[in-house]
């Protein structure tokens, strides 16, 4: 077959060709960055979070009148919690993980307001923090019960930083790359406070992200602190199989111990996760289908095409059969001339594609979109629009020969 005569016959019927050519290069710029963006949402389920998280839940509770004191009340709380048959380990915090709510704060390894810094999330949490969450320690170990402040709001809390911290593994990783950071000192940005870091935890995952932001959310510092009021909230590290009962016994029992005070809400942890990646997962269908249908627009315009083209060509091809093609050469025919027009529209979409990815990747803090990814964006493709075109194809090599004697 003659490509070259088959491209002169393409560019004297422009239009159509070129509409189709731009369509799968748009396609394939918008298919391929959707489905990089949808993989990295699905790994944010696969992203392990360092956290016992089927075992643990959450209780909050919220004092009220001039008689509730947070720190009494705090501390009655978790001798209660800790004391209970089926209980692991309860802390105080002041947010709770697995959720996108947090406190994120600069921090440095020298002093000083012009001293490189990086941010990190902060869980301000009483001594047993850790433990409440099922955190495996790579090194060192957890604040002190001594080195516990309390303060009676946010701001305080901060200002009265403890003298000693714990950090993940993430975090030392970016502020020590060397891997020395135990025992060092970690200074904290605004508040001119310093601490000293007795504890690296292997793994520990604040909140889902990918990315850029799925690393942030494994930077966490440990801040030794009982958390303000008049608002507490608990964590409670359950024995396997034993959670249910535990959370009954709280509910049933906990608001009583403490005057002027009531349970706000109660929730497993596993529940949390799943609410916060229910965002990731609607957003991760909506792009699937968006996805899916622009494929099928794109493949209904190079159906379509073809069979306009095979409407219109009806005599030419009658006459071809006439003098001797057979049903194959037009098959071949017509499936040449659709790969033609879908490989430029491929070429000018891997361009397209990569430009996006660009922006993308900046916008989202993601790494740039891998090259492989094109590649099965333009398979995709290519057997979309052989496939678009067969029927019509078919139809065309179905013309019987003496159409060619007929008047049109």
């Amino acid at each position: 077959m003659e490509i070259r005569a088959l491209l002169k016959a393409l560019w004297r019927n422009r239009t159509g060709p070129i509409l189709i050519a731009v369509q799968i290069a748009i396609v394939l710029a918008v298919l391929v960055n959707i489905a990089y963006l949808v993989v990295g949402r699905i790994e944010v389920y696969r992203r392990p979070t360092g956290i016992d998280v089927d075992n643990i839940f959450w209780v909050m509770s919220q004092g009220f009148g001039t008689h509730y004191d947070q720190s009494t009340a705090v501390s009655s709380d978790l001798a209660y919690l800790n004391g209970l048959p089926g209980v692991v380990a309860a802390s105080a915090t002041m947010t709770v993980p697995q959720n996108p709510f947090g406190y994120n704060w600069p921090f440095s390894t020298v002093p000083g307001v012009d001293a490189p810094k990086a941010f990190s999330r902060i869980m301000l949490m009483t001594d047993r923090g850790p433990d409440s969450l099922g955190l495996r320690f790579a090194a060192g170990r957890a604040p002190h019960a001594d080195a516990t402040t309390a303060a009676p709001d946010p701001i305080s809390a901060i200002s009265r930083w403890a003298p000693e911290v714990a950090i993940t593994q993430r975090f030392a990783d970016t502020l020590f790359p060397k891997g020395d950071a135990l025992g060092k000192t970690l200074y904290t940005q605004g508040i001119n406070k310093a601490a000293k870091i007795v504890g690296v935890v292997a793994l520990m995952q604040a909140a889902p992200g990918s990315g850029a932001d799925g690393d942030y959310n494994e930077r966490v510092v440990f801040v030794p602190g009982i958390p303000p009021g008049p608002t507490a909230m608990y964590l409670v590290r359950t024995q396997p199989g034993r959670q249910a009962e535990v959370m009954v016994q709280v509910e049933h029992s906990l608001a009583e111990r403490v005057p002027a005070r009531f349970i706000a809400h109660m929730e497993t942890l596993a529940r949390t996760a799943a609410s916060t990646r229910s965002n990731l997962k609607s957003s991760s269908i909506i792009l699937g289908v968006v996805a899916w249908m622009v494929l099928a627009v794109t493949a209904i315009g190079i159906f379509g095409l073809a069979a306009f083209n095979v409407a219109i060509r009806t005599r030419q091809i009658g006459t071809r059969r006439a003098i001797g093609a057979r049903r194959r050469h037009i098959l071949r025919y017509f499936l040449v001339e659709n790969w033609l027009i879908s490989t430029a529209g491929v070429l000018a979409g891997c361009v397209l594609a990569l430009a996006l990815g660009a922006e993308l990747s900046v916008m989202f803090q993601l790494p740039r979109l891998p090259l492989y990814y094109c590649a099965f964006g333009v398979a995709a493709l290519w057997l979309i629009g052989l496939g678009a075109t067969l029927l019509p194809a078919r139809r065309a090599a179905a013309v019987a020969p003496a159409i060619a004697t007929r008047t049109v």
